[in-house]
């Protein structure tokens, strides 16, 4: 069964990470990556979430994973930052295209055999991966991610139970009228613990960080992306999830799934858990990646 496991201490980490610019030829373009930290440590494939976020949010993460003492290559999703480009006409849009771009950042990279970690939708695109490259997988880490095509038994809307009724009307309006980069402004403020950090957090998030044309692929996702519960992974398999997220009504999902995984919960914290517990985020993945 999904076991939950307390979260240890941790010292002593060293100083802010270096990253470099890089890309992986694909279909379509290039995808690119930053590859930070020193290339003779473990390496973390890190895959951002969205669908349609620049991948610039996830630093401060792949900073923190970088002190843990391991490389991370952080990639910028196609449609997205300097993999912009390569949105094209949206034709990649597809499960199987982010299992592709996954797979050419993986070998640009020269990576063997990486941790794949995903966040939010990022989690999904990493799961759809490692189900079809088992064998290029040494561990699966889900930061508050979404369930490989299984229902949750609740919808997932939890955040609104943070919001104001003005919150709440202002963010239905803002979707009925089409900007759904300020209604997801909205949702992503009422996903944290700390309110002022998520007034940081959303500083330093622009508005043309956010490209909604890339949301297409989540609904591939929905529609043609569904698995058949693993008794024995290849990997081991673990999910970390802020105590107080919404996307945590997919954890009978992930039991079905992933019988045999973990779960590490952050206190104080919600689906941006480095920016809204970082110190507690640490411990967490200090255990999430010591496999």
């Amino acid at each position: 069964m999904l076991s939950i496991i307390a979260l240890a201490s941790l010292s002593g980490v060293p100083a802010s990470a270096t990253c470099r610019a890089a890309s992986a030829p694909a279909t379509g373009g290039v995808i690119a990556y930053r590859d930070c930290g020193n290339r003779a440590q473990r390496p973390v494939l890190l895959i951002p979430g969205g669908p349609g976020l620049d991948a610039r949010y996830m630093r401060p993460l792949a900073d923190m994973i970088v002190k843990l003492h391991h490389r991370v290559i952080l990639i910028e999703p196609r449609g997205t930052g300097a993999s912009r480009a390569a949105l094209g006409d949206g034709a990649q849009l597809t499960v199987a295209g982010s299992i592709a771009d996954v797979e050419a950042v993986r070998q640009a990279a020269h990576l063997e055999k990486p941790i794949v970690f995903g966040h939010s939708f990022g989690g999904q695109v990493a799961q759809a991966y490692a189900a079809a490259f088992p064998d290029r997988v040494r561990a699966l880490v889900l930061l508050d991610s979404a369930g490989p095509g299984v229902p949750p038994p609740q919808p997932l809307d939890g955040w609104r139970k943070r919001g104001t009724p003005e919150d709440l009307a202002r963010y239905d309006a803002l979707r009925a009228g089409g900007d759904r980069v300020g209604a997801m402004r909205i949702k992503f403020k009422l996903s944290f613990f700390d309110p002022a950090a998520a007034d940081a957090f959303l500083a330093g998030l622009s508005d043309g960080e956010i490209h909604t044309d890339v949301m297409p692929l989540s609904a591939d996702y929905e529609r043609n992306f569904h698995m058949a519960p693993m008794a024995r992974p290849p990997f081991p398999i673990t999910l970390v999830m802020g105590e107080i997220d919404w996307i945590r009504g997919n954890e009978p999902a992930f039991r079905v799934i992933y019988p045999t995984s973990r779960l590490l919960l952050v206190p104080d914290a919600g689906h941006f858990p480095w920016a809204d517990a970082p110190g507690e985020t640490r411990k967490a993945l200090a255990q999430a990646l010591a496999d």
